[in-house]
Order: C-alpha cells, then sequence, then structure tokens
C-alpha cells in the first residue's frame, strides 16, 4: 500500500491543471501567493486561457477555493464564470488590504483565512 503524498514541491505548482467541478480541464496554476509571517499559501493566480471567452487571462483567487484531488493530480474549484467575471481586478500587491482581501473572497464565496484559522 503506498502512502498518501501531502506534499508538493512550489517548483511544481506551476502549470498545475484546474478543473471544474465536472472535472474538466480550465486552466492552470501560474504562481503562488504566500504569507510571510505563517508560511502558508493565501492565493494562487490562475490563468483561464479562452475559458469561456473571459476578457482577462489572470485571476487571483483565494486558495481556499481550490482543492486538490490526487486522482486528477490537479486542482478542482467550484468558481463559475459569474464569479470570474464579478471579481475583482486586483494585482498581488493589493492583497495587503483586508478590505480587498475580503472583496475577493467574497466575490469567490470562499471562506477568508483569517476565519479558518485559530488566533
Amino acid at each position: 500500500m503506498q502512502a498518501e503524498s501531502r506534499f508538493l514541491e512550489t517548483s511544481r505548482v506551476a502549470g498545475t491543471a484546474v478543473y471544474d467541478g465536472a472535472h474538466a480541464e480550465i486552466g492552470s496554476i501560474d504562481d503562488l501567493i504566500i504569507d510571510t509571517m505563517t508560511g502558508k499559501v493565501r492565493y494562487a493566480t490562475l490563468s483561464f486561457g479562452g475559458f469561456l471567452g473571459l476578457g482577462k487571462s489572470q485571476y487571483v483567487v483565494p486558495w481556499t477555493a481550490l482543492r486538490w484531488d490526487p486522482e486528477l493530480e490537479g486542482y478542482v474549484t467550484g468558481i463559475t464564470e459569474q464569479q470570474l467575471q464579478a471579481s475583482p481586478d486586483l494585482d498581488p500587491l493589493s492583497l495587503r488590504n483586508r478590505d480587498a482581501e475580503g472583496r475577493l473572497h467574497e466575490a469567490y464565496g470562499a471562506p477568508g483565512y483569517w476565519e479558518l484559522e485559530p488566533r
């Protein structure tokens, strides 16, 4: 019996596929945004290419909106086209403001990491 691997080198994350709830590939991860105080991943930048004809190609997405699927060897998300279209146009530097983070998490219906972790 093979032990489940819970770790993935960050160098291997860029380019990892992102799938929708039906397991259709919709994009890939470009980069990770890490909290320098805790060392935890907080956000990912995703490229959706021509996904559903969306205008911009790269989005900042809360890490809590992605779930690793070992069978797909990629991430699954429930993010919809409507959520992407309504998402704030943010660059990673704007995430230094909790209000901007809150708007981003709200747009994707993803819980804020500050709500999930004990203080």
